[in-house]
């Protein structure tokens, strides 16, 4: 079972200390982040765990610099670096994608949404119900940009729990792809759990932005995922893919 790691471009934080002071500074830190999304080629159809952030995002107006949270953040890319035209490099068609699981609902984790609006489109209950109109918007969602009339499936990830995580959902019925419960950067936030003879992985979007932070954040999905050999990739780590890859004929128990 292939997984792919695809970066829709880059985001460019602001820069200064946590804090008031970030909001009144005009620079903008040298570093940046990846925004990535992950293709899981399963043997009944292909997931995309999050579809990553929209070009449109990179222009001017488009993220309300009314919203505090969204003033900390730029991103670039170019509409290449979407992740349907990714795929299409690929040869794959969003068509082709049988189920679209959503970590959260924030901009760079459903930017690319539309193109997939036909697709199983997963995401917890709760995390629809906190980002959906005004309250949404308060909160920095912008739901204004979601597909108009998108009816995903929703799920209550409080039960079938296990280990560290309070409750999942067994995406494709065999145990090989389950989407847990992470709540922490948001309330509804979940992760998608990757079984596969080749070796185990947790992809993690913003549960922690590398797998080093994971000890600090969730300690316990860290000593659960060390202990049975379960790589960690997320959203924001320029290391994701090498984690994918070094998953690769892990022992696991």
């Amino acid at each position: 079972m292939r997984i792919r790691c695809l970066t829709t471009g880059v985001v460019r934080e602001k820069a200064g200390e946590r804090g008031i002071t970030r909001y009144l500074v005009e620079r903008w830190r040298a570093e940046t982040l990846p925004v990535n999304a992950f293709l899981v080629e399963h043997r009944d159809g292909l997931l995309l765990f999050d579809t990553g952030q929209t070009a449109r995002a990179a222009n001017p107006g488009y993220l309300p610099r009314w919203h505090p949270f969204l003033r900390l953040s730029r991103f670039e890319l170019d509409p290449g670096d979407e992740v349907a035209a990714q795929l299409g490099g690929l040869g794959i068609a969003p068509g082709d994608v049988r189920w679209v699981v959503l970590s959260h609902l924030h901009t760079d984790h459903v930017g690319g949404l539309d193109e997939f609006r036909d697709g199983e489109v997963l995401v917890s209950r709760v995390e629809w119900e906190r980002g959906s109109g005004f309250g949404g918007r308060v909160r920095g969602y912008l739901p204004q940009y979601w597909p108009p009339g998108l009816e995903p499936r929703l799920l209550d990830l409080d039960d079938e729990g296990f280990g560290p995580f309070p409750g999942s959902y067994d995406v494709a019925g065999d145990g090989s792809l389950l989407m847990v419960a992470t709540p922490g950067h948001t309330p509804g936030h979940a992760s998608l759990l990757v079984h596969r003879a080749e070796g185990d992985v947790l992809l993690a979007a913003d549960l922690a932005h590398t797998g080093a932070d994971l000890d600090r954040i969730a300690p316990s999905i860290a000593l659960y995922c060390r202990e049975r050999g379960i790589a960690v990739a997320s959203a924001h780590d320029v290391s994701a893919g090498e984690a994918v890859a070094a998953s690769l004929g892990r022992p696991h128990t």
